[in-house]
């Protein structure tokens, strides 16, 4: 029963083929079904003749076996200056100017981007929220809101910190100490340690001396920034690590000294461009030289193997992935290529040069090229072009096999199977005998055709010709 067959005509005589297929005539491939699983061959219409090829119109082949670059649609191109042949993150031109018929987010009135609004109010400084200035020319403290945090009085919001302290939780401090400071705005790290230790709360606040990046800062509690040292939240006075010493303050008396000019690293709010290392723009807008970057991941066409292009952009044919790998020519492999093999590309085994193979090797002046038949140099036996020669094993006599040699055997070159010497027979060794390892065929007289004698058998079974394979599964009774 299929989900596509009505119940009612359960039972009845029901066939696969009663169920029509639009594919039928059509070969399908895992390379004709797109992503959402449509059928899709890459071809662009049915002509009179056959598929046309969606990429160059051409017929006898698909989009994705077309050998042609791949072509930009009807009005596809670089979506910055419009031309064909690239990306718009490739675009070496300046972005082209287009028509903007929306809604300024800023008036509301039609025509224009918020970017070039007329009525749009001065840009404010990221980080004292003034206008008239920067952010990377600010020099006044940043401000801060703590419009979030709960109105409560003092006593009760040190209340809370001496209770995140005791339970040990660095974030519950931290939160209860911005609490503090909504009724304390003028409390610093320095005072803030002192109280720590005053009332032995077990937290302590250590200044650090360590580089940060660029585009970070120091900022205390009062907005503050560029502060020398960093303040770091520990539940000890000691180093966790060994790597810390160094930036560790040497006694209480030095780390108190520090807190007056230390904070905690915040993020600047300026910019840093890749491209000139300065801070206040990004790489887009960068005044200076373009500065190619040697780490930077570079792009290989798979097609040509030069850098700079992707496959679908190569000027160059797309080669035949299944032409001969031999003569580079479509319509057949090479297995049945009718031109001789080709040493492009072969590295020969002997010399390890490329460009020819071992048996035309002309090193060690062809001494390891010799025919065993004719005993001339430059070919093998196999190639050799001369009637075949017979030579003799025993007298290297010409004309005749070592059995049908007249001379008496020459032992000196017969190997004995016993004991592996040269000079006698496995029957004339004096040596013991070496138990011969039974074959597969001979430990199970399957080389014989003798019949079945029953012997070594395991009569422990008891098994008789009229038992079923349940009587015989349960001649043992294993208990698991």
């Amino acid at each position: 029963m299929s989900w596509d067959i009505p119940a009612t005509m359960v039972g009845q005589n029901q066939h696969w083929d009663t169920i029509p297929n639009k594919y039928d005539s059509v070969y399908i491939t895992n390379e004709d079904v797109g992503f959402n699983g449509e059928y899709d061959r890459g071809y662009e219409n049915k002509t009179d003749t056959g598929f046309a090829c969606y990429n160059c119109g051409q017929e006898g082949h698909s989009k994705i076996q077309c050998p042609e670059p791949q072509k930009a649609r009807d009005g596809e191109g670089c979506f910055r200056c419009g031309e064909i042949g690239h990306r718009k993150s490739e675009c070496p031109n300046q972005p082209a100017e287009a028509g903007f018929s929306g809604t300024c987010r800023l008036c509301g009135e039609q025509g224009h981007r918020a970017a070039v609004c007329p009525s749009k109010p001065p840009e404010l400084c990221k980080n004292c929220q003034e206008s008239g200035h920067k952010t990377l020319d600010c020099q006044l403290p940043r401000k801060i809101t703590r419009d979030h945090l709960p109105s409560i009085p003092e006593d009760k919001a040190w209340e809370m910190v001496k209770v995140a302290a005791m339970a040990h939780e660095i974030d519950d401090l931290k939160e209860a100490v911005e609490i503090y400071l909504k009724s304390q705005p003028n409390l610093t790290y320095y005072q803030l340690e002192q109280a720590f230790r005053e009332q032995d709360l077990g937290a302590f606040l250590i200044a650090t001396e360590k580089e940060l990046a660029p585009t970070y800062t120091n900022m205390d509690f009062q907005g503050n920034l560029d502060k020398k040292f960093t303040v770091s939240w520990r539940w000890s006075s000691r180093p966790a690590r060994p790597r810390e010493k160094q930036i560790w303050p040497s006694s209480p008396e030095e780390n108190m000294e520090r807190l007056k000019d230390a904070g905690e690293p915040t993020d600047r709010g300026v910019p840093k461009c890749s491209n000139c290392n300065m801070l206040g723009h990004i790489r887009k807008n960068c005044p200076e030289e373009t500065i190619e970057n040697p780490d930077q991941p570079s792009v290989t066409c798979y097609n040509c193997d030069k850098i700079g292009h992707r496959v679908r952009d190569c000027p160059e044919p797309r080669p035949d992935k299944f032409a001969c790998k031999n003569c580079k020519e479509s319509g057949h492999s090479a297995k049945e290529c009718p031109q001789p093999r080709s040493a492009e590309g072969v590295e020969c085994k002997k010399c390890n040069e490329i460009g020819h193979f071992s048996r035309d090797c002309l090193q060690n002046n062809g001494s390891d090229s010799k025919c065993f038949n004719c005993g001339q140099d430059g070919h093998r036996k196999q190639d050799c072009p001369n009637e075949a020669v017979l030579i003799c094993r025993n007298c290297d006599g010409i004309g005749h096999m070592s059995r049908e040699c007249p001379l008496p055997r020459d032992y000196s070159r017969v190997k004995c199977q016993n004991c592996d010497q040269m000079g006698h027979t496995r029957v004339r060794c004096t040596k013991p005998i070496k138990e011969a390892v039974p074959t597969f065929n001979e430990s199970y007289n399957l080389d014989t055709n003798e019949p079945f004698d029953g012997q070594n058998v395991d009569e422990s079974a008891n098994i008789n010709g009229n038992q079923s394979w349940e009587q015989v599964i349960n001649v043992q009774n294993y208990e698991w």
